[in-house]
């Protein structure tokens, strides 16, 4: 995949250096040969930065934990560093999970949203939504599932410890 890769960034080198050296010929304008450049640069990078800003302002607004109600519950759903047991709890409560992978194609951003519900009542206990951005259309294409940037990190087993706290014991 890398050789392919590099064959086609030089084809894509090649292909700029002969049209703006077509351009310069035929109208000797430095000014035509700068944006013929320009327009060549543009094509792979142009939603990069305003991709980065709508994934930073979705990042927040939209991205987080949204507690609604909380619950009490015994020691015994929890584990020994303090964190609620999700296995023990799951008898109770259900964490269900969305993915729009298509949530922004043009900016190559998904969304990941997780909820917590009561089993006895359905209530909606908390959500939790986490974006992801993929990068420019160039980057996205040549690595769908490479690295991306995430917000917020592991708000989805966070959600857990925001809703479920410990039961006061009453003396």
């Amino acid at each position: 995949m890398g050789v392919f890769i590099f064959l086609g960034l030089a084809a894509y080198a090649l292909l700029a250096k002969f049209i703006v050296c077509a351009i310069g010929k035929h109208t000797r304008s430095k000014a035509a040969k700068y944006v013929a450049i320009g327009v060549f640069v543009l094509i792979p990078t142009w939603d990069i930065v305003p991709g980065y800003l709508y994934f930073s302002y979705l990042c927040e607004k939209e991205a987080g934990a949204k507690v609604l109600k909380t619950v009490e519950v015994e020691e015994e759903y929890f584990l020994p560093d303090g964190r609620p047991d999700e296995s023990k709890l799951s008898d109770r409560f259900a964490q269900s999970h969305r993915f729009y992978r298509e949530f922004s194609t043009l900016f190559h951003i998904m969304r990941f949203e997780s909820t917590i519900k009561d089993k006895q009542s359905s209530e909606v206990l908390g959500s939790a939504t986490s974006l992801s951005h993929f990068g420019g259309w160039l980057v996205a294409y040549l690595f769908p599932l490479g690295n991306a940037t995430t917000c917020p990190e592991s708000v989805h087993t966070a959600i857990w410890s925001e809703v479920i706290k410990h039961r006061k014991i009453m003396q």
